[in-house]
């Protein structure tokens, strides 16, 4: 299965790629984690061996007006740095000095190579990532293969660490000055002749260890040769097993590496019901009207619930309607995969913000207009209309006389601190958003670990094709609907490049698709594989090539 979005946009990734010539390449101001970078909100780190070319990239990064930096430079006898370097990234810091700032920190003795560090705080509010690893100067250089880089989303611990350490490597740094950018020009010693092409055979040779076993790179060779029976390629039934397998560390596989990097491009996203007002409407105990909650008739029970309201029914419901906007919304821009559990895109987590914003000053604006600026004021007004309604009911349930003026007043009282309280704060309700971690190992026969991930992956082909064959799925949103597709595109669905070449084609096969959904998810298709034909229709795949998948297994 082709993963069609580009390896630089994937996280985590490492580099250079052992075998596949990336170690030999130089791909000038290109680096890595380009994408990263220019994604940025912020960056903060350590970078050893800075050149032009490092500084060039740096230049370039730093035209976004808003993004901040602050790196500390590592330099020792030698380096490639060199105080030209030094002195066009202190003109760049005096230009930008409010969101710009460099330091320089100097090895006194060189045990083996400085760190190379950096976290980047992304714009879409998305988790930081970190990048660290052995290659120098931005990864700009030529890689070498006995170097390893990592760049992945950070978990709150390790973002706590991190800053432990570099806020300390930045108060040991100097600033970068007229003077620190005064760095020695020093060069490496060069060795003699016969040294150099000593160094330069022996690389040979490790390169080509084929010609050390006589070219016989099976295990029973190399364990004779070596006594160790680790890393090397045994047989596993049938099928090679890896050196990392042979110490109990285990890949995912194609699928399961792609579902976990669906996971990290969103999170779950509920409402925040604790955080939210107070319904405007008071609920009222039976004991109020001397009633029972609870009423037994025979085997029948009869359950009793009262509640009051200052407004008209029409105006009650308006706010109940903005109260419920948050779970509105999450359901019509999210991915269900459980109960009540939604997923949603980085991208897409900003346009339900902008979404919520928009609705609280609807609501805030209809509220005001309805009570005015003061609860009290309006409670009071109400204050008869109530004590009536409440006197109906207190007789209609058998009460005698007058409803007491201490009852009355806890209603009153209610009403008007819950209507109070809306006025000064949020009545849309806020939202809580939550990393999903799903282990895809079955260790044992009672696990499912495809169960959710199906789920999910099932409301992602849905979500694009539902949208785009019933444009009336949408109603209430005032994000474009092309933006709303593009936020939630996170596996590069085909149909939604089919809808912007030929929209009436993707209606087409928008409801095709959708009808084949719906017999793959009420199938008996394992799990695992109704993943694997999920991905097959998001990818376009013809029905034929469906269907034979579906024969095969």
């Amino acid at each position: 299965m082709k993963d069609s979005k580009p390896a630089e946009s994937s996280l985590p990734f490492v580099w250079p790629v052992p075998g596949d010539g990336s170690e030999s390449k130089h791909d000038g101001q290109r680096v890595p984690f380009q994408r990263v970078a220019d994604g940025a909100n912020s960056i903060a780190g350590i970078v050893s061996d800075i050149d032009s070319d490092g500084v060039a990239w740096l230049e370039r990064v730093l035209c976004e007006p808003r993004r901040k930096v602050l790196i500390v430079l590592a330099v020792y006898a030698g380096c490639p740095t060199r105080s030209e370097h030094l002195s066009r990234l202190l003109a760049l810091q005096s230009r930008e000095a409010e969101r710009i700032a460099f330091r320089i920190l100097p090895m006194t003795v060189r045990n083996g190579a400085p760190a190379n560090s950096l976290t980047v705080i992304p714009q879409d509010g998305s988790d930081p990532v970190c990048l660290f690893g052995a290659t120098p100067n931005f990864g700009i250089p030529k890689y070498d293969p006995t170097q390893f880089n990592v760049a992945l989303r950070s978990e709150p611990r390790l973002i706590d660490k991190w800053c432990s350490w570099f806020d300390r490597t930045w108060i040991r740094a100097a600033p970068l000055t007229k003077s620190t950018a005064d760095i020695p020009n020093l060069v490496p010693a060069t060795g003699s002749a016969a040294a150099a092409a000593q160094w330069r055979k022996y690389c040979e040779m490790c390169s080509n260890p084929e010609q050390d076993t006589q070219r016989d790179t099976s295990s029973a060779c190399l364990v004779e040769k070596t006594g160790s029976t680790l890393g090397t390629l045994e047989s596993d039934g049938g099928a090679p097993k890896t050196p990392s397998a042979s110490i109990g560390l285990h890949k995912l596989d194609q699928l399961g590496e792609r579902m976990t990097r669906l996971l990290r491009a969103g999170k779950q996203v509920t409402v925040a019901n604790e955080s939210a007002v107070k319904p405007l409407d008071v609920p009222i105990r039976p004991r109020f009207f001397d009633q029972d909650a609870e009423k037994w008739l025979g085997p029948v029970v009869r359950h009793q619930s009262f509640r009051i309201s200052a407004f008209s029914a029409e105006e009650q419901k308006l706010i109940d309607n903005y109260r419920t906007a948050t779970r509105t919304l999450i359901s019509k821009l999210g991915l269900r995969f459980g109960k009540a559990r939604y997923w949603m895109s980085h991208e897409m987590i900003p346009i339900l913000k902008v979404e919520l914003s928009r609705i609280e000053m609807a609501a805030k604006a209809d509220l005001v207009r309805l009570v005015g600026p003061y609860a009290g004021t309006f409670v009071s007004g109400k204050r008869q209309h109530i004590k009536q309604a409440l006197e109906n009911a207190f007789r209609g349930f058998g009460g005698e006389g007058d409803l007491p003026e201490d009852r009355l007043q806890a209603v009153l009282d209610d009403l008007e601190s819950r209507i109070q309280n809306a006025l000064g704060s949020e009545i849309v309700p806020p939202i809580t958003t939550l990393k999903i971690d799903v282990d895809l190992q079955q260790s044992h026969k009672h696990e499912a670990p495809y169960a959710q991930v199906e789920k999910l992956l099932l409301a992602l082909a849905q979500f694009p094709r539902s949208i785009i064959s019933k444009p009336n799925m949408l109603l209430g949103i005032g994000t474009d609907r092309h933006l709303v597709l593009d936020a939630m595109n996170v596996e590069d669905d085909a149909i939604l490049k089919l809808n912007k070449v030929n929209p009436n084609a993707a209606i087409r096969d928008s409801k095709r698709d959708l009808q084949l959904l719906d017999r793959i998810a009420n199938s008996d298709i394992v799990e695992r594989d109704r993943c694997e034909i999920y991905l097959m229709i998001i990818q376009g795949n013809s029905d034929t090539h469906i269907h034979d998948f579906i024969n095969i297994k």
